[in-house]
């Protein structure tokens, strides 16, 4: 026998975690030889910053800045000045 692990992350404002266990757990019941054991539990909730939001957005879902359209736009002014001499 052997056991294999799986990690699964779900970003959401508000979620009921034990809807999201029993909804992995029925999946992988229905979708798993009859004699699989399953055990699905939460490990924690989370809650970013806005930066450390779009840090882990970009390392654990792969969703970078300029595919969420929420980056910071920079803008920069250039001035000229002209000397006279006289």
């Amino acid at each position: 026998m052997r056991t294999y692990s799986f990690a699964v992350a779900v970003a959401s404002d508000v979620l009921d975690t034990e809807v999201v266990e029993d909804t992995i757990k029925q999946a992988l019941a229905d979708g798993l030889p009859e004699d699989t054991l399953v055990v699905v539990k939460a490990e924690g909730i989370k809650d970013y910053s806005e930066q450390g939001w779009k840090v882990a957005r970009s390392r654990k879902f792969g969703v970078n800045v300029k595919q969420a359209g929420d980056g910071h736009k920079a803008k920069m002014t250039r001035e000229i000045v002209e000397t006279v001499e006289a």
